[in-house]
């Protein structure tokens, strides 16, 4: 059996996280970018670019040489970077590349939700209907803006003023919706179902 060539490219992959959503407009934050080869091969210094929609970089820095703790070969890098200066959707692109010729040039799109600075908080008390207890791990949604309920049933959601779909849902429940008007510091008590099951046949 003949050996295998060392030089064949090697398909590397991208993941991109710990990126907040959505930005506030303008604001610097940071994002986490990893490379991994199925080889194992190690990719530090690989060059990580990030690019706007207008192809500007805006962001670049090189993959360390540690690994991401409890991965063998993901191999990462964290990066500052200032949001788009508009609200709304966008698209950055990543660009790695490598410094040997065994790992071709990787690209990969990240979309990215802005909004504008924060002015209101909404707290939310999420209970259960019928026994009026406190729900907690609930995921909860004011427009964008996400937030999952503590033991107490309760979560913090700082948002900009305006018109906003809420939403409330958790394993075993019915999901809430309703819509709310933020114009100031609020409180808001959500109750939700119980999931009923449907009548399971049975079978003689």
């Amino acid at each position: 059996m003949s050996a295998p060539e060392t030089d064949s490219p090697h398909e590397a992959s991208l993941a991109v996280w710990d990126l907040a959503s959505p930005l506030v407009i303008a604001r610097s934050t940071t994002l986490k970018i990893g490379i991994a080869c199925p080889s194992g091969c190690s990719l530090s210094g690989t060059i990580i670019d990030i690019r706007d929609e207008e192809g500007s970089t805006i962001a670049s820095g090189h993959i360390g040489s540690e690994p991401w703790p409890d991965t063998l070969a993901l191999y990462w890098v964290e990066l500052d970077v200032a949001a788009p200066e508009t609200e709304g959707t966008h698209a950055w692109s990543i660009h790695a590349i490598s410094q040997d010729s065994v790992h071709p040039p990787l690209e990969s799109i990240v979309r990215l939700v802005t909004s504008r600075p924060p002015e209101h908080r909404v707290t939310l008390e999420v209970i259960e209907q019928g026994s009026g207890g406190p729900l907690a791990g609930v995921e909860l949604r004011v427009g964008p803006f996400r937030a999952a309920t503590d033991d107490r049933g309760i979560a913090c959601i700082d948002v900009p003023g305006g018109v906003y779909e809420v939403c409330a849902w958790k394993i075993g429940h019915d999901l809430f919706t309703t819509t709310t008007h933020v114009a100031a510091d609020m409180s808001m008590q959500v109750e939700i179902a119980v999931t009923l099951l449907p009548d399971q046949p049975y079978w003689m």
